[in-house]
């Protein structure tokens, strides 16, 4: 097993999985505020899909050696990749007015989002918790 050092890839997909949530949920809030515009689209980003094709990129990602000295790595994935750009969300209403907010939906997936960035913060509290113990000789 190769080690990557300290802060691994893992630090790196949960940092930017963190990034890309409260991304969403900035776009989840502005859809809420925007509910009563008339013809407003509601957007969304797809986190896990982008999230999926960066890591499946990974696999196939070949690094090139510019000087000898250079260590040779495996594949890893550019998760500083430029921001992912907001999808305009399937329409699950049809008003008259032309906004495609759809209110239950959108705080369903606001209430989603939220759950899955502190079960992203927790695992990078409990990752920087085991280097901590590791650092000062103490089991928890």
């Amino acid at each position: 097993m190769e080690s990557l050092g300290l802060f691994n890839q893992t630090f790196s997909v949960l940092e930017k999985s963190m990034d890309l949530r409260s991304q969403k949920h900035s776009l989840m809030v502005s859809n809420i505020a925007n509910m009563d515009t008339p013809n407003y689209k509601a957007f969304d980003i797809l986190v896990e899909e982008e999230m999926g094709k960066a890591l499946g990129e990974a696999k196939t990602m070949a690094l090139s050696r510019t000087q000898p000295g250079h260590i040779p790595l495996s594949g890893t994935a550019d998760l500083n990749a430029p921001e992912i750009k907001p999808v305009e969300s399937p329409r699950y209403n049809f008003r008259e007015d032309g906004n495609t907010v759809d209110m239950d939906k959108t705080m369903s997936v606001l209430s989603e989002n939220g759950l899955l960035y502190n079960a992203s913060a927790q695992m990078i509290a409990k990752k920087f918790q085991s280097l901590s113990n590791a650092i000062n000789g103490t089991m928890r």
